[in-house]
Order: structure tokens, then C-alpha cells, then sequence
């Protein structure tokens, strides 16, 4: 009988090495370590370019990251990418500027959805619940036309009885969200 080789083997799982780190150990760390630079230049890609004005980039970054938006054929890419991780590396206080951005951007993304899930409990208690939930929803805003939302509110629940698309649900939404913007 043949024993298989994987067997007992365990998997360890390794970190992936830093950039910014002072000493590498193994040529491995330095590749991963230089492709996690270039990810971090494929993010700066799918930035806007508002969020992209708020980093102090150099002239060649910035001309390099222009030059890879236009470009559409596969090897050119791959090149270009590879490019722009190396003026990344040559740069170590900017990957360190980039990263603290992407988390800042990262935590202001995850409140924004909190906040728009928040509003859809509220719209679907007002649905389901009406004049009670509405009356907890005037507790916390005192400015909110209760006409109009009782309104709404009916006609959301109509619709939901007929099987219709949640129209006056969506316009309910659109009110929450203009409560607090």
C-alpha cells in the first residue's frame, strides 16, 4: 500500500510580510511583500480621484496611474502595474499615507452602510407597525412631517397587501435619509 504525502502534514499559514518592515527572511517575504505593495497600487486605481487629490502623490505616480487608466490590453497592464508598485516601494512614507486612507475610507464606508441598514429597520417597523413606530420615530425626530409620513406609511401598506412594487416604501426610505443629511 502507498501512504499518500500529505497526509499529517499540517498547513501553517504565514503573515504577509510588510513593506515597511525593517529585515526580510527569505526571498519568499520580499516578492509577497513587494505584490502586496502592488495591490495597494491597483487601490489607488479604483480610487476617486477626490480621495486620490487628498494624497500628496509625485508627478510620476500620479502620470503613471493616468497612463494605466487607459490602457486596455492585458501585458501592457500587467507592466504598468508593476511599474507603479515600484514607485510605491520607492516612496515608503507614501504606502504608509495610502494605507491610513484606505482604512479611514474603509471606516467611513462600513458607518455609511450601518447607518443606511438602520434606516431600513426603521422604514420596515413604520411599514408593519405604523402609528406605534411612527411615534418612537417623532421621539427622536421632532421635525418630521407626520402628515405626510402617515401618509406614505399607508400607502406602503396598501401596496404590500396588492402585492405591488414598494414604491411609497422606497419614497419613506428617501424622507428618513433626508432627516439626517
Amino acid at each position: 500500500m502507498v501512504r499518500p504525502r500529505n497526509v499529517n502534514r499540517s498547513k501553517v499559514e504565514s503573515k504577509k510580510a510588510d513593506w515597511e518592515q525593517e529585515e526580510f527572511d527569505s526571498r519568499t517575504q520580499i516578492k509577497e511583500a513587494a505584490l502586496a505593495v502592488t495591490e495597494l497600487g491597483e487601490q489607488l486605481l479604483q480610487m476617486s480621484p477626490a480621495t486620490l487629490s487628498k494624497l500628496n502623490l509625485p508627478g510620476d505616480l500620479r502620470e503613471a496611474l493616468d497612463t494605466m487608466s487607459r490602457i486596455t490590453k492585458g501585458n501592457a497592464i500587467k507592466r504598468q502595474k508593476s511599474y507603479i508598485g515600484k514607485l510605491l516601494r520607492q516612496n515608503e512614507p507614501l504606502i504608509v499615507e495610502i494605507k491610513a486612507l484606505l482604512d479611514e475610507e474603509e471606516i467611513k464606508r462600513k458607518q455609511q452602510n450601518a447607518h443606511f441598514h438602520k434606516l431600513e429597520q426603521w422604514r420596515d417597523r413604520l411599514v408593519e407597525e405604523g402609528d406605534e413606530a411612527l411615534g418612537e420615530l417623532m421621539q427622536q425626530y421632532p421635525q418630521v412631517d407626520r402628515q405626510h409620513l402617515r401618509q406614505a406609511i399607508r400607502n406602503a401598506q396598501k401596496e404590500q397587501e396588492q402585492g405591488k412594487p414598494p414604491k411609497a416604501a422606497r419614497e419613506i426610505f428617501k424622507y428618513l435619509r433626508s432627516l439626517e443629511w
